[in-house]
């Protein structure tokens, strides 16, 4: 009951964060996206984009869960894509799918892990199921990595650097302020929540892989002559 409630106000928390972040955001993008070649491409999978952010974050089953995060894949895609003339776009829109297409591999192999042979996907089912150490320590190197590539964890971080200079500069934004938090609220959820009672390294392995990310993010930062891939490796940071 107590982590029931406590994921509720995490969610409750995020959902704060990324909306009042996408308000922000959404001003600046009106104006910009006029400006454009076809701006239709830089607004119309907005709304999209926010609806699975959101639901991400109150799913209580796996479906749900699963289904808002290749909305949200398909949905940045296409803002990625939005420049679609040019070569750069197009392969930084490549690579970002491959990369979230990955991440949704991993995650439907963790929720089958945490499921186990009982193949109830609710999210209330699999916080009561009973212990399996085994399925367990899968399912949370699966969660990390499944995460760990919409966070921009090093070295799943490839997609950032590349989609972040291709994309508008609201789309950008967007990837930074309001994605790679949805990934860290993924994580936490699983690992937290749903796999079972914590290990102790099941919060070193993160510490470690979030020390190495942040020490290449802002070495490679400090390299960077273009703005926005300065802003990409600062987020990986």
């Amino acid at each position: 009951e107590f982590r029931r409630v406590l994921f509720r106000s995490l969610s409750c928390f995020f959902l704060a964060a990324i909306n009042i972040a996408a308000a922000m955001v959404m001003v600046f993008a009106d104006g910009y996206a006029r400006r454009q070649v076809e701006p239709a491409r830089a607004l119309a999978p907005l709304p999209v984009f926010l609806a699975a952010c959101n639901l991400v974050l109150v799913a209580n089953d796996a479906f749900v869960f699963l289904l808002a995060w290749e909305l949200m894949s398909v949905a940045t895609w296409l803002l990625v894509l939005a420049n679609h003339r040019d070569a750069e776009s197009r392969n930084a829109a490549f690579v970002y799918l491959a990369m979230a297409s990955l991440s949704l591999l991993l995650l439907l192999l963790t929720f089958g892990a945490v499921a186990g042979g009982d193949g109830d996907f609710r999210f209330s089912a699999m916080r009561e199921a009973t212990e399996r150490p085994a399925l367990a320590t899968v399912a949370v190197l699966l969660a990390m990595l499944g995460c760990g590539v919409k966070a921009g964890l090093v070295p799943l971080h490839i997609w950032l650097p590349l989609a972040h200079p291709a994309a508008p500069s609201h789309v950008s934004a967007l990837l930074s302020g309001v994605m790679v938090k949805i990934a860290l609220y993924g994580l936490a959820r699983i690992l937290f929540d749903l796999v079972g009672p914590p290990v102790w390294w099941w919060g070193v392995t993160p510490v470690v892989a979030g020390a190495l990310s942040a020490l290449l993010g802002i070495l490679y930062a400090l390299m960077q002559r273009d703005l926005k891939r300065l802003l990409a490796y600062s987020t990986i940071e």
